[in-house]
């Protein structure tokens, strides 16, 4: 519990002077990193804690986002705002997850793209209430009560709170009993149901969470980018946070964090250099799936392992318990 309370006060200290040491576009950049971290998350969790490989899951992204979009012509209340686009994510994770959870890993990665579609489409077709193609802007401004805040580094410490809140809901989430049941189902669905569990409902629990997740990151890009289109709940955009989470690293909480971070990167950076940055992002993709299965944050925490102070002490620790085969 102490070590958990001390990553938490040192991931909000990065996080809260960051900006000191960062220029305006610098902050703008980390602004979205956070974003996408939160959506990246959110779909981690299901790929690396229930075994769901989703294709659709920006639907649930662009839901927030234009909740906030098209209701914020007649609320102006940001807390209010925020709570119907959770929900409304959430309550469409809930109804599409009751039907596409019941099949299996390939039909369910197709289904949710052909979802994602229809939404992509619907979205395209209601061109009155959503722009269609030319997309909408964002009327409604962030306002919790002092203030309009308008300022870059206003907004970048509200996506850093909320980084930082999400990451330990999802701590939370999955180390109790309902998490760690969920884990169990995608090792082993078949030995579950036969002590009693209801596997499909288990999965639906954390689909639905995941929605929510990602419907709260999409009601805040919303905010930022004060623009939204059709583009958000595309095949495209799930395809890259899809990318985020395998490179960043699955089964791991801040994997998917970091995969958004190195994603956002590499896209602004490369593509002022050139035009196939995402020739290069691909080369990558393929390198983790193939090479580098645990993602970034695995090798990081491999290098780690190796350079840290008194690791050969350890590993000589592990050898003598192996040839003694006691344990300490």
């Amino acid at each position: 519990m102490k070590k958990t309370a001390l990553y938490a006060l040192l991931l909000l200290v990065i996080t809260l002077i960051l900006p000191l040491f960062l220029s305006s576009y610098g902050i703008f950049l980390t602004t979205e990193i956070y974003i996408m971290a939160v959506f990246a998350m959110s779909l981690g969790l299901i790929m690396g804690y229930a075994g769901l490989v989703s294709l659709g899951h920006a639907a649930f992204f662009g839901i927030g986002a234009y909740t906030v979009a098209i209701l914020g012509d007649y609320v102006g209340n940001t807390y209010v705002l925020l709570i119907c686009a959770i929900l409304l994510s959430a309550l469409i994770a809930f109804i599409s997850g009751y039907f596409f959870i019941r099949v299996s890993q390939f039909y369910f990665l197709m289904i949710t793209l052909a979802f994602g579609q229809l939404l992509y489409a619907l979205i395209w077709q209601l061109k009155p209430i959503t722009g269609g193609a030319d997309g909408r802007s964002v009327s409604p401004v962030l306002n919790f009560g002092w203030g309009n805040l308008l300022d870059p580094v206003h907004i970048y410490y509200v996506t850093a709170v909320l980084f930082v809140l999400v990451y330990f809901i999802l701590r939370l989430f999955v180390h109790s009993p309902l998490g760690q049941t969920i884990k169990g189902v995608m090792e082993n669905e078949s030995r579950m149901k036969m002590l009693g569990y209801n596997a499909d409902a288990y999965k639906l629990v954390a689909y639905t969470f995941s929605g929510a997740v990602a419907g709260v990151a999409g009601a805040i890009y919303a905010y930022y980018n004060v623009f939204v289109s059709p583009e958000l709940v595309a095949w495209l955009f799930s395809g890259q946070v899809l990318v985020m989470v395998i490179v960043g690293g699955m089964g791991t909480l801040l994997g998917p964090a970091v995969g958004a971070g190195f994603f956002v990167l590499l896209q602004n950076y490369m593509s002022t250099y050139t035009e196939r940055w995402m020739l290069i992002m691909g080369i990558i993709f393929i390198f983790f799936v193939i090479v580098g299965r645990g993602g970034l944050i695995h090798l990081v925490m491999a290098l780690w392992e190796r350079i840290k102070p008194g690791h050969k002490r350890s590993a000589k620790k592990e050898i003598n318990q192996s040839e003694s085969g006691g344990i300490t």
